[in-house]
């Protein structure tokens, strides 16, 4: 299974955290993002998002980028916000129905925490992830994993 964790593109300044929309520029990163994923060849069976505006906004337009024959149906989880402790992602994650391609949205500092987890890295400086960042791993136990590639904003 591969799971591609990938943090929220730029949102708009605001009162209410999670109201927050995607700027233009976040629009567009989501845009390239999504795009060259479906040049690479990557559809996903799964996805799941933080509840958030901006964290839901990102993966729907990714989605919309990389769609294939079969749609992916989005789902809001709260696992995938910053209020769910590593032990509920962890448990939630293990729980997931099997698929090959797995997008996972969400927020710092829980979303480079989470992958940092899997692939057994303990200090948070090799691997912190910009707005728009994508990381994709490869598990067999969702315990554990190996980093296939990283990509950040600026490499697309």
């Amino acid at each position: 299974m591969k799971l591609y964790f990938l943090r929220h593109t730029e949102a708009l300044d605001g009162m209410d955290d999670g109201a927050r929309p995607l700027s233009d520029d976040g629009r567009s990163d989501a845009r390239k993002l999504g795009q060259s994923l479906k040049r690479n060849g990557i559809e996903f069976d799964a996805a799941y998002a933080s509840p958030l505006v901006r964290a839901r906004e990102t993966a729907e337009i990714v989605l919309q980028q990389t769609g294939g024959a079969k749609p992916v149906r989005l789902e809001l989880v709260d696992e995938m916000t910053n209020g769910t402790s590593a032990a509920a992602f962890q448990s939630w994650l293990s729980q997931l129905p099997t698929a090959r391609h797995v997008l996972l949205v969400g927020h710092e500092p829980t979303i480079s925490e989470r992958v940092r987890r899997l692939l057994g890295i303990v200090r948070p400086d090799p691997l912190a992830m910009a707005k728009g960042a994508l990381a994709c791993v490869e598990t067999e136990n969702r315990r554990t994993a190996a980093l296939k590639w990283f990509l950040s904003p600026k490499r697309l």
